[in-house]
């Protein structure tokens, strides 16, 4: 036991004689007398007075260069790691942004396809043409459906598709000469000058009309439209058209130009697959290998859905990829299958 655990002092020392601190202090006969000589005595030697210190209070404990040396590189060593997993952090953040980013970009192509396809089918007048775009419509709903669910966005993509087809062609805003506030034309009417297309801002009570429909009612006044003459020649040369090729001839063409270029046709597939098959999605030989060893065939209209969900490969490509993975189609039962287990 010390004396410093107890909380005795140099000054309260003076007070104490050496039975108490035998009895009381738990300390050996000679260190007790010991101690009172240096209290009584006063500081004669340093001797002396490390042997107090040592008494009066604990025991340090002895540090090592080499512990710490080690602690040193331990600590180097954990911070580095630290830098590591923060820079890991970091990448993996951006990479999620990019696979995120091409999502959005996917899908926003889709939607823009799905627009024209809608106001296609409704312009279109011959039904086994409005057929053939409601199949394109399923396909592209299906490519819509899957990077809309990725991206977890609320809502269904066919709102997307509304909005942008219905909705956003109404929306032209103006702004006000005077304030330049912003106006909705849908509630921003004149009410005084219902016949013609004027506008007032409720805000600075302003009306104005639009440069637009200004130019509109001048030329439809003073007969300045544009008339079209169709038996006029095109303004620009019109290209001859290429002359007919037979299928070895372009064959040759296209391998000449691989060889002149130093590209192989393996790397340059393996890349394009790579690059259509990013975010999260599935490589399309896993898949057909998935397919096979799971039933034993692929059918070629039930799995064509699943083919481009998992896949984010067109439903045009699903043929193409089936006879470059080597399968047989059979016509009487509509399945591709290895050619052993037809």
């Amino acid at each position: 036991m010390q004396l410093a655990d107890a909380g005795i002092k140099i000054g309260d020392l003076k007070k104490i004689d050496k039975s108490q601190l035998v009895e009381n202090y738990g300390l050996k006969p000679d260190i007790a007398e010991g101690v009172i000589e240096i209290i009584t005595a006063g500081p004669k030697s340093h001797g002396k007075e490390r042997f107090l210190s040592k008494v009066l209070a604990p025991e340090r404990k002895v540090e090592s260069k080499i512990e710490e040396l080690k602690f040193k590189r331990k600590q180097k060593d954990i911070l580095a790691e630290l830098a590591e997993q923060k820079e890991r952090l970091k990448l993996a953040k951006v990479e999620a942004f990019r696979a995120k980013k091409l999502v959005m970009n996917r899908l926003g192509k889709t939607v823009e396809l799905i627009v024209k396809l809608e106001n296609n089918l409704h312009d279109e007048g011959k039904d086994d043409q409005k057929v053939k775009i409601r199949d394109q419509l399923e396909t592209r709903g299906l490519e819509a459906a899957r990077d809309h669910e990725m991206l977890e966005l609320d809502g269904t993509p066919q709102d997307i598709v509304d909005f942008r087809r219905q909705i956003v062609p109404k929306l032209i805003l103006h702004a006000c000469p005077e304030c330049g506030e912003e106006m909705d034309p849908r509630t921003s009417r004149n009410p005084d000058d219902s016949q013609n297309w004027s506008f007032i801002c409720w805000d600075c009570e302003t009306p104005f009309s639009p440069g637009l429909s200004t130019i509109v009612d001048q030329i439809m006044e003073n007969g300045g439209r544009v008339v079209i003459d169709p038996d006029a020649r095109p303004r620009n040369p019109v290209p001859p058209k290429p002359a007919t090729q037979d299928y070895a001839t372009i064959n040759q063409l296209v391998q000449d130009e691989l060889k002149k270029t130093g590209a192989d046709a393996d790397t340059m597939t393996e890349a394009a697959e790579q690059s259509a098959l990013t975010s999260g999605l599935m490589s399309i030989n896993d898949w057909i290998d998935q397919s096979i060893a799971s039933k034993g065939y692929i059918q070629a209209q039930e799995d064509r859905e699943d083919f481009i969900l998992r896949t984010g490969a067109g439903a045009t490509k699903f043929n193409k990829w089936m006879k470059k993975a080597g399968l047989y189609f059979n016509k009487q039962t509509g399945r591709w299958s290895r050619w052993e287990d037809r």
